[in-house]
Order: C-alpha cells, then sequence, then structure tokens
C-alpha cells in the first residue's frame, strides 16, 4: 500500500487549469522528484497534496485513504512539509523549532513532554544535528536551517516527507549534505516527495529502480517515468524548451 497516492487528479485555480490526469504512488523508501520550468505548477501541486489548495478532479490518498476523510491531525501525523525557506523561527532555539512538530500529537492544550523532547532529540539525530539543540536557530547556515527543518518533519513521526525546492540558494556543500540525508532517510522507509530545478538532484535522490521522476511542462504536460529515462537529453530538451545540443557542451 502507498503512504501517498494520487489518482487522476487536476490542478490549478478556479479560471485557470495548470495540470491533469497526475497518477502516482509513493511507497515506504521510495523517492519522487518533480521536475520542471518556472511556474510549471510544480509548488502548486504539493500544495493540493497538503489540501492547502483545492483539487480540480480526481483524489489524493494517504495510506490508501482519501485524504477529504481525515482530519487536519490526522494527515499532518501522515504527511510532514518542508517549505522552502524557514521564517518565524528566529527567536526559538534549534530544540524548540524541532518539538513544535509534536502539536498533532498533543491535545488541545497539552505541552511537549520529555517523550516529545526525547523524539525531538532522535529527529536532530537522524540529520546529524544532535550537537546543534541549544543553538539559536538564527545562528544556523542555510543548510543547517534545513537540516533542521527535515529533523522538524521528521518530529512529527509523518511516514511521508514532501520538501518543496530544499536545496535552493544553497552552496554545492550544503546542497549535497541535504541531498545526502534525502537519501539517508529514504533509506531507513521514509517515503520522500520533492521539487527540484535541478535534473542532477532528482537523480542524486532517486537513484534506485522504484524510484520515480515526474515532470510538468510549462503546457501542463505530466508524464511518469523512471529517473533515467526522465533525464535523457532529449526528453529534459523538451521539458525546458531547448536544444539537445547544450548537453554536449563542456561547463564554463
Amino acid at each position: 500500500m502507498s503512504l501517498l497516492g494520487a489518482d487522476n487528479l487536476g490542478i490549478g485555480y478556479p479560471r485557470r487549469r495548470i495540470a491533469s490526469s497526475i497518477s502516482f504512488a509513493v511507497e515506504s523508501g521510495q523517492a519522487l522528484a518533480v521536475l520542471g520550468p518556472n511556474g510549471c505548477g510544480k509548488t502548486t501541486l504539493f500544495r493540493t497534496l497538503l489540501c492547502l489548495m483545492p483539487a480540480q478532479e480526481g483524489s489524493i490518498l494517504i495510506g490508501g485513504a482519501c485524504i477529504n476523510t481525515m482530519s487536519p491531525a490526522d494527515i499532518a501525523r501522515q504527511i510532514a512539509y518542508v517549505p522552502q525557506n524557514a521564517a518565524g523561527f528566529f527567536n526559538f532555539s534549534v530544540m524548540e523549532v524541532v518539538t513544535m512538530a509534536r502539536a498533532p500529537h498533543l491535545g488541545w492544550f497539552g505541552a511537549p513532554g520529555p517523550r516529545d523532547r526525547e523524539i525531538a532529540m532522535g529527529a536532530l539525530s537522524q540529520v546529524s544535528m544532535a550537537d546543534f539543540g541549544d543553538r539559536e536557530f538564527s545562528e544556523l547556515s542555510g543548510g543547517e536551517r534545513q537540516l533542521v527543518m527535515i529533523a522538524r518533519a521528521l518530529a512529527s513521526q509523518a511516514k511521508c516527507l514532501l520538501l518543496d525546492e530544499p536545496t535552493a540558494s544553497l552552496d554545492f556543500g550544503n546542497r549535497l549534505m541535504v541531498l545526502d540525508t534525502l537519501v539517508a532517510l529514504k533509506s531507513r522507509g521514509v517515503a520522500i516527495l520533492f521539487t527540484t530545478h535541478a535534473p542532477e538532484n532528482a537523480r542524486r535522490v532517486c537513484g534506485n529502480d522504484a524510484d520515480r521522476t515526474l515532470t510538468i511542462s510549462r503546457h501542463g504536460a505530466v508524464t511518469i517515468s523512471s529517473t533515467a529515462a526522465a533525464l535523457q537529453p532529449k526528453a529534459l530538451a523538451a521539458l525546458y524548451g531547448i536544444h539537445e545540443r547544450v548537453f554536449a557542451q563542456p561547463v564554463a
């Protein structure tokens, strides 16, 4: 059974359809990269999967159940979202930021207890940030902040992570650190869905035969295939509207 799936999903706005006929299923330990040019609908797809926008058609399934039958707290216990940019945490420590993710498991007036802090520390350990718990979030580098946000998602104990451009604005070293963390989490059974502008990011994370890459063109054409097929020069040239010969040119 898939942890997260879409069946003939249509996404967009009341007066504008962005893409349709989107069907996929992601199971434990699998990854799905979402690739496409600016404005193609990658973030809109994620917002729809998170019920932040209504689907125009089709259905979204979590653990085989239709998402429309689930409460927000139930959804948050199954799916965790990591945004492009972390904001609003500048007066908190790393441990406080991560512990906030325990909210779906607490009552209306519940406060995090020792068990919640233990889970938060375990999440930080999974991304090699256990020694940063007492640091101020605002003091961290971009890559370190992104790892903390991944730890925050893990502390929710969700089985599936959705990450919107997880390496945006990161330097080369921090980018590799975040991508390799996603690979490690996948090996531990976490399902990973992430958007990216960079084909090499899809190649690095979605390297197994069970992984897939979903592409959305500027005109809303959706293709789901093996990552190797999606990253062929001919496929990328069609996706981004460029000539195949650019892939044969050396990088300056």
